[in-house]
């Protein structure tokens, strides 16, 4: 199934958990210097995610199941998306 993230279309297995893509998005970006300042400041990387135009708070992570045609998009509240 086709899911875009911040505006690029990939594939996923239907009935993939949201979760797996917060956890592809940190992994692609744990390196980038201002992500690991704030790792070791505050202990998080203060990123935000948003499904259809609706904020997914940290609990809701593991029950949310992607859907055909579902928008994510991330942004880092400190420095933009």
């Amino acid at each position: 199934m086709k899911v875009r993230i911040n505006y690029q279309e990939r594939d996923f297995e239907p009935g993939t958990k949201f979760i797996r893509v917060v956890d592809m998005i940190r992994e692609a970006n744990k390196d980038e210097p201002m992500i690991k300042t704030l790792i070791q400041k505050t202990g998080h990387d203060q990123m935000v995610f948003i499904l259809n135009s609706r904020i997914v708070r940290p609990q809701e992570y593991d029950s949310v199941e992607l859907k055909e045609g579902d928008d994510i998009r991330w942004i880092h509240p400190m420095f933009g998306g």
